[in-house]
């Protein structure tokens, strides 16, 4: 490399070091000592989480490093006692920890070391009793998932959750039903800083009680058991003054389970995910339609399956900037309702398998102006349309989805007629966007 690159300013060269992925980094950092010294600074790695396996072949110049970048969220894969020990002393000041397949539960107690320690996930492993001893004393949690916790005793978790007074968000993705409405009602009263909540469904359960959202003004104290939480009355239920909820992801979900009033209470909700079960064909069981009518102040929605869009598209409110449309079926002129519905759209997924020839896909510039982020497959995408997305005149970001590993030489070439004709000022992003390695594997539809 030349010398005068070595003049450039430190912020010019952290710049580009973030638009490159880990894999990139770690290779720029390998070139030489100067670059090495760039990487390894904090700001590189803010976001990063580091997957942790192994953990006893690890040697002391990896945790010095780990420790260089600040290293701040881990997700920690099959680790006992002596290994929990040796990231306590190592990483102390972690705040987001995943655990992945735990081996030893009893090692959770180490959890108590990380002072810094917000959010928590974990995921896939047989629970025991222990658990939720474990988790009651970390009282400084914000965020906190449990995720297919096999044979977990669903009373002593709730009971150890409710106490958990500070949460912000909690996804609660265990057992084979969902959470009774009573229980329900009664961890939700003892969160009161809880804004965004997250429920695996599960099988098909029956119909829940319509007021299963429906919280009381009351707090309960949170080191009342289980059964005290079961006694909230169905009568007294008179709605809380705060906003409560304003995200809500509902996972495995198929109707009838909940009513068609049963999303109401939630009138300050911003955020709303359905992810069904399987593709939904029965029009009259299509509670989304309804739903969306009593949500003012939506802004984000995403769907994957269940019932085609023209079932509930005239229902969309206009307040909607983000939308996510998962394997949803799309006919001939839904796009245009669509565009109609959500005149100040931003950013938009619409994930497909194909769209067919009257998709209306060339008419996104027209319909929704206002785009800044744009998702999609270019397959069964003309010529036309795929540059003609050019006269989005706000877009600031197109992703391709179905260009994995790499975009063909067809596509290429539609990539820089695209960025030529807007004078590149779109990036434009043709793989697919990796997994968050610290979320919840339900959550990443």
């Amino acid at each position: 490399m030349s010398g005068a690159a070595f003049n450039l300013p430190h912020e010019v060269w952290f710049q580009v070091f973030l638009l490159l992925s880990d894999e990139e980094k770690g290779n720029v950092r390998s070139s030489c000592k100067y670059f090495k010294r760039l990487i390894d600074h904090p700001s590189m790695w803010r976001n990063s989480a580091v997957v942790l396996k192994k953990i006893r072949s690890y040697n002391s110049q990896y945790w010095d490093t780990l420790r260089r970048r600040k290293t701040s969220m881990v997700v920690v894969h099959k680790a006992g006692t002596k290994e929990w020990g040796l990231i306590a002393t190592s990483l102390p000041w972690l705040s987001a920890i995943t655990i992945d397949q735990l081996l030893d539960v009893k090692a959770l107690g180490i959890l108590l070391r990380f002072k810094n320690l917000k959010r928590l996930v974990i995921r896939s492993f047989q629970c025991h009793s222990e658990l939720a001893s474990v988790l009651a004393p970390l009282r400084q949690l914000t965020h906190l998932c449990l995720c297919e916790l096999h044979r977990a005793p669903r009373a002593e978790l709730i009971n150890a959750v409710s106490q958990l007074t500070g949460l912000t968000s909690l996804f609660y993705h265990e057992g084979d039903k969902p959470i009774s409405r009573r229980t329900l009602q009664g961890m939700l009263t003892c969160l009161p800083n809880l804004t965004e909540l997250s429920l695996k469904m599960q099988a098909v359960y029956g119909i829940l009680p319509d007021d299963y959202f429906y919280l009381p003004k009351t707090h309960h104290d949170p080191t009342d058991e289980v059964a005290a939480l079961d006694s909230v009355p169905n009568k007294s239920l008179s709605g809380r003054e705060d906003p409560g909820l304003t995200r809500l992801e509902l996972l495995d979900y198929m109707d009838p389970m909940l009513s068609a009033v049963a999303l109401e209470p939630l009138c300050f909700l911003q955020a709303l995910t359905v992810c069904y079960r399987d593709r939904a064909v029965e029009p009259s069981r299509c509670n989304m339609r309804v739903w969306l009518r009593k949500l003012p102040c939506l802004t984000e929605l995403t769907v994957a399956r269940g019932y085609p869009l023209s079932l509930y598209v005239h229902s969309l409110p206009a307040t909607l900037q983000s939308l996510s449309l998962l394997r949803v079926i799309i006919g001939p002129g839904d796009l245009s309702a669509l565009g109609k519905q959500t005149p100040d759209l931003q950013h938009l997924h619409v994930d497909l398998c194909c769209y067919g020839r009257q998709s209306g896909l060339h008419e996104l510039p027209a319909l929704f102006p206002k785009l800044k982020t744009l998702k999609l497959r270019h397959w069964n995408m003309t010529e036309e349309e795929f540059v003609g997305l050019a006269r989005l005149q706000h877009l600031q970001r197109l992703v391709v989805l179905d260009a994995q590993p790499g975009p063909s030489p067809a596509l290429s070439n539609l990539i820089r007629q695209l960025q030529v004709k807007t004078d590149y000022r779109i990036q434009v992003i043709h793989s697919l966007i990796p997994r968050d390695p610290m979320a919840c594997f339900c959550s990443q539809y």
